[in-house]
């Protein structure tokens, strides 16, 4: 089946850590099939998990899953560097 992806895949599409995605999957808010020890995702099941999860978009049938995680800002790599060695 060439639209099953794994956990890291997944991760990777969603630009978040691949632990979330697992923590996601077996709390049942991602859609997952599991076979053995093994999580597969279908790339359908992703991409309608995606639009139903865009900002300002409606849950599927009053689903209660949490919202994508935010990026924290980043500082610029010579704030951080002057900010470490500043005391």
């Amino acid at each position: 089946m060439d639209d099953l992806m794994n956990a890291r895949q997944v991760a990777r599409l969603l630009g978040l850590h691949e632990n979330w995605v697992y923590d996601q999957a077996a709390a049942g808010n991602l859609p997952s099939y599991k076979f053995g020890g093994t999580r597969r995702f279908r790339r359908d099941d992703i991409d309608a998990w995606l639009a139903a999860h865009r900002e300002g978009g409606q849950h599927a049938a009053g689903a209660s899953e949490p919202p994508l995680p935010a990026a924290a800002p980043r500082r610029p790599r010579a704030a951080t560097q002057a900010a470490l060695f500043a005391e």
